[in-house]
């Protein structure tokens, strides 16, 4: 039927120009006119450089005729009739004919395809079902494959050849095996003659799972199934195949979910019962025993398996413990010093006989034991300091009753100087003495304010700032110094940094005494005019463990610190400077404040080289939790025991 012959038909417009379309020799479309546009639905865009085949080529009439391959291969296609598809899905008879033209300036040749009749409406009559039946097969989501009885591949669908990377032109005659990986690609042929022998059934019929091997090497879990039509004297073999792996990771991830499960239940019962057991704040050697006998019960083979703890220096086991050369270890780690370590030994035998003891399961349950005794330890070490703390709590309140009581005297007698000073001659013997113990006196006061400042639980709030407004205001108080030093100041503190939430007059005391700690070394280093005297305050944001701080780094160029005493810098009292330079609080008190802060402050330093001091200060909005802890807290916790800033 042409529809070029009904003028009323409102499809005749668009089939005065027939669709034609240009398709390379690797079936890909290089040219598309708008009447294959207006008859399948696709624009040039969307079908240039797509393969023809999969985007409108269904097959040909009856299911036989290769003329459209033919046509590819340059052969010259007359009225060859074919079932095609349009995007929308529908599908129609066209009758095209094909012709090859020749190469372009080195291109290579095109075949020119020339729809000349189509019937896009028109049903398909009873005697064609075999074409619908056939459309039905080729669009057919599973792949689907039919072999002759000697394993040669006569037919795949589309989805067989996607799902393997072949195209069907590759397949069809081809032994079926290529589509099998070892070793039931050399086991195939024996199935087959197997079955044609005896008739026994073993995958027809039936269907399992199995493996599939794509063009490009790569294997993939399928699931088979096999039916089989005897026509005429000729046997067909029909495989129906699903891709299966989705499904396959979906149950392994379920079994593994399922042993995950099993296995953490198993530590957090062996843990709880360890944390029962360590209840006391003083665990002893009745508890580390039954801990060694909790570890052994729950590991995945006890009955191959020996546990040994050993805690300062002393060793608990349980009942069938026995020492073997296959071990698995983990050392028990509190406040940074290794205690101990938890020892699991395995049969030798048994081990050979069934796995290797360097498995996951059993590894983690001795780290998560580790863990929960060194937790105790520190627990009980903690217990100790609190105790050392109450009795440090005493002597600070000692400390800011008696700063109190001398700041009375200490008044009293540099108001007696200044009178002294007044009514004594300039340079007389007397004035001189007058200076000296106004001068002693305020040393004094220094000293009881630094103590008091360090003792007093300081009631001021939180509020947002900028930290280079914080510095700023320390370099206000501090410039004359420097240029009196001859010291270089270098600043680098961009602008855009975000606020943070602190108490800006505690943080100014924190960088002026960096400041003034890096002025002194300065002085010492080089006592008058130097290119190298410089000193140097950056900030930056930084972010480590999902945490947001800025880095104030206060540098200098001067005498550095030794390693004895930079283990003792934040150490209150602790002073390399003369008696009349420092009181040793200033490093004390600044860790302090920083820590308070919800901060750090760390030491970075090269003897006669440098020093440079790194302050982390959390970016925090209002509402933020803020560690709070008193200056006694802070006296006692140094004295107790001086921090390592290695």
């Amino acid at each position: 039927m042409s529809l070029a012959s009904k003028p009323e038909d409102p499809t005749a417009s668009r089939q005065l120009v027939r669709p034609t379309i240009e398709i390379g020799s690797d079936g890909t479309v290089r040219a598309w006119n708008d009447a294959a546009t207006a008859l399948y639905g696709y624009t040039a865009q969307e079908a240039l450089g797509a393969q023809f085949s999969s985007i409108c080529f269904v097959g040909p009439k009856g299911g036989k005729d290769d003329s459209f391959d033919r046509g590819l291969r340059g052969a010259a296609i007359e009225h060859s009739e074919a079932l095609h598809r349009a995007k929308d899905g529908r599908f129609f008879k066209v009758v095209f004919s094909m012709r090859s033209s020749e190469s372009k300036d080195g291109e290579s040749p095109t075949v020119g395809l020339v729809i000349q009749d189509s019937a896009e409406d028109e049903e398909i009559s009873t005697d064609e079902g075999k074409l619908w039946t056939w459309a039905a097969v080729e669009t057919a989501v599973e792949g689907i494959i039919t072999l002759d009885q000697k394993g040669i591949i006569e037919y795949t669908n589309e989805s067989a050849c996607r799902m393997f990377g072949y195209p069907a032109k590759e397949l069809i005659g081809m032994k079926i095996n290529m589509l099998m990986p070892a070793p039931y690609r050399d086991e195939h042929d024996e199935y087959i003659n197997r079955y044609l022998a005896t008739g026994e059934k073993k995958i027809i019929g039936i269907g399992r799972e199995a493996l599939g091997k794509r063009k490009d090497g790569s294997v993939f879990p399928i699931h088979l199934a096999v039916s089989e039509v005897q026509i005429g004297k000729h046997r067909v073999f029909t495989g129906f195949i699903y891709d299966i792996t989705e499904r396959k990771t979906a149950e392994e991830e379920k079994d593994r979910l399922l042993r995950e499960i099993n296995k953490r239940s198993r530590e957090i019962n062996c843990l709880y019962r360890i944390g029962e057991t360590m209840r006391p704040s003083e665990p002893g050697a009745a508890a580390f025993t039954a801990t060694a006998d909790i570890i052994h019960d729950s590991l995945a083979h006890p009955a191959m398996t020996g546990t040994r703890l050993t805690i300062d220096d002393k060793v608990y086991e349980n009942d069938s413990f026995k020492e073997t050369a296959w071990v698995l270890s983990c050392d028990i780690v509190a406040s940074g010093q290794v205690h101990g370590k938890v020892d699991v030994f395995f049969l030798k035998d048994e081990v050979e006989s069934h796995e290797d003891p360097e498995h996951e399961d059993e590894r983690n349950v001795i780290e998560a034991v580790a863990r929960v005794l060194s937790e105790a330890i520190e627990r009980s070490e903690a217990e100790a300091k609190v105790i050392q703390a109450s009795k440090m709590a005493s002597i600070g309140e000692l400390a800011a009753g008696v700063g109190h009581e001398i700041n009375n005297p200490v008044n009293g007698i540099i108001n007696c100087a200044d009178i002294i000073m007044k009514e004594a001659d300039e340079g007389s013997t007397t004035h001189k003495f007058a200076e000296l113990i106004r001068s002693e006196a305020d040393r004094i006061a220094v000293i009881v304010h630094n103590l008091l400042a360090f003792s007093r639980q300081d009631k001021e709030q939180h509020s947002a700032g900028h930290i280079k407004d914080i510095i700023e205001a320390v370099l206000s108080l501090c410039n004359k110094k420097l240029e009196k030093s001859h010291i270089r100041l270098e600043v680098a503190i961009p602008d855009n940094l975000p606020r943070i939430y602190c108490r800006s007059e505690q943080l100014q005391q924190v960088f002026m005494n960096l400041i003034l700690n890096s002025m002194d070394a300065l002085d010492e280093k080089y006592p008058g005019v130097d290119a190298k005297k410089i000193l140097r305050i950056s900030a930056s944001e930084l972010s480590a463990e999902d945490r947001a701080f800025l880095r104030v780094t206060v540098e200098d160029q001067g005498l550095g610190i030794s390693e004895a005493n930079l283990q003792r810098i934040f150490d209150p009292f602790f002073t390399t400077k003369g008696r009349d330079k420092g009181t040793g609080l200033g490093l004390s008190i600044s860790d302090g404040i920083v820590k308070g802060h919800g901060g750090t402050i760390e030491c970075e330093t090269e003897l006669g080289e440098f020093t440079r001091f790194h302050v982390d200060l959390p970016i925090r909005h209002k509402g933020s939790t803020v560690t709070e802890r008193s200056s006694e807290a802070l006296l006692q916790e140094r004295t107790a025991e001086p921090p390592s800033h290695e």
